[in-house]
């Protein structure tokens, strides 16, 4: 796993550093979950990561904020083999995925380092081909706001993507409008359009005003599906572990 390399930060989706854990994943209610984050150092001398603060969401984008109590400091010695473990923990009141935020403050360092994690991972099977991924929409500010939905990920063509909201689905070309404050129930729905293996990526980023407001991101791994009639015989099975010899005549 990549460590996070806090007064050397660049991320084109700040919403999906996988290096940050959850355990247990998702978190379960009453038991002390463990946030972590893996610090590095590439410089020639020490690193001060003074204080990181938390913050944790039910799965979603614009979402309300749980902060938890800051933890710091951390020294990172300038060796980049060494990796800082820098843990916070936290009991939630509900179940399910959560999103993760932190701000990592470093000593001598005016811009914050700004990390995410909204990431779910699926481990599906070789007969699925439908996934559906509840998640929470919301409206952060203090006024009326019109709310886009942006998609992205490879391989477009093998997994279709969806959002269905108030059990309509809704149009890519048009807003979502949310009043200040409001937060609804969304699900995002995955179809696979091939049989075979999946180890793809999907994105869903909503945009205020054309500023990321915030994303999450959804891995789908599965096996390739094999159709009953094209699964080798048992000789020709065989055949295919054993090498084969030609016989001079």
């Amino acid at each position: 796993m990549q460590a996070i390399v806090p007064n050397h930060t660049a991320r084109s989706r700040p919403y999906s550093w996988g290096n940050i854990s959850v355990d247990p994943d998702p978190p379960r209610v009453g038991t002390v979950t463990a946030i972590t984050f893996p610090l590095a150092n590439l410089d020639a001398d020490d690193v001060i990561v003074e204080r990181i603060e938390t913050r944790v969401a039910l799965f979603g984008m614009g979402v309300q904020w749980e902060r938890l109590p800051a933890v710091g400091p951390f020294r990172l010695p300038p060796d980049p083999r060494h990796i800082e473990h820098a843990t916070v923990e936290w009991v939630p009141r509900q179940g399910g995925h959560r999103c993760v935020q932190a701000s990592i403050h470093v000593q001598g360092v005016e811009q914050v380092c700004q990390v995410g994690r909204n990431l779910q991972v699926i481990e599906a099977t070789a007969d699925e081909d439908l996934w559906r991924v509840p998640f929470r929409l919301g409206n952060p500010r203090r006024r009326l706001a019109q709310i886009h939905l942006a998609f992205g990920g490879n391989d477009a063509a093998a997994l279709d993507v969806s959002v269905r909201l108030a059990d309509r689905i809704v149009p890519l070309d048009r807003p979502i409008t949310l009043r200040p404050g409001d937060e609804v129930a969304a699900e995002l729905l995955l179809r696979a359009h091939t049989d075979g293996a999946l180890h793809h990526i999907r994105t869903v980023e909503a945009l205020i005003e054309g500023a990321l407001l915030d994303g999450i991101q959804v891995t789908v791994n599965r096996p390739a599906r094999h159709a009953a009639g094209n699964l080798p015989t048992a000789p020709e099975a065989a055949a295919m572990r054993e090498p084969a010899y030609a016989v001079a005549r």
